[in-house]
């Protein structure tokens, strides 16, 4: 997977720990906990995706990045976390990766 020197601000750790949790087969038993300033979440990793911020390519912008969806456990909703909306803490399992 390429990254972009913007998702060096804690996203590509994460990034590398849930490739690390996906090859050893446990990322299934995984319960993430993201703390924003305003709500906390427990969720479940679902997918890992190239995206953009919807603008044409040629605009100034045009931004490029890599995004994850996860499952929120009490509402079910899928909500995409990329180097942009990353929280003010993470946990997985009680492990703090943020």
């Amino acid at each position: 997977m390429f990254f972009y020197e913007k998702e060096n601000n804690g996203f590509i750790a994460l990034v590398k720990f849930i490739d690390k949790q996906y090859s050893k087969k446990t990322i299934s038993g995984c319960t993430f906990r993201f703390v924003y300033e305003s709500k906390v979440v427990e969720a479940k990793y679902d997918t890992m995706f190239e995206s953009d911020n919807g603008e044409e390519m040629d605009s100034p912008e045009y931004d490029e990045y890599n995004a994850m969806l996860f499952e929120n456990l009490e509402t079910h909703e899928l909500f995409e976390v990329n180097y942009k909306t990353l929280p003010i803490e993470l946990y997985c399992n009680g492990e703090r990766l943020l």
